[in-house]
């Protein structure tokens, strides 16, 4: 193999490591101070949520939100 092709390759592979973590990861709000807990037990934080996704529509097939 080329070295440009061996050079290539290891980017790729580097690439894929950090899309794997990236994936396994996830994700924690914080807002105003609150951690992901709080937010998930705050009736305000949740009925505003509710509100967005209510005007959002879903497809399936292509998997995107409309909003």
């Amino acid at each position: 193999m080329s070295r440009c092709t061996m050079i290539l390759a290891l980017i790729s592979a580097l690439n894929l490591v950090a899309l794997a973590v990236t994936l396994s990861l996830p994700s924690r709000a914080a807002v105003a101070g609150m951690n992901y807990r709080a937010l998930t037990n705050d009736p305000d934080f949740t009925r505003a949520v509710q509100s967005i996704v209510q005007n959002c529509k879903v497809n399936i097939d292509t998997v995107k939100l409309k909003c």
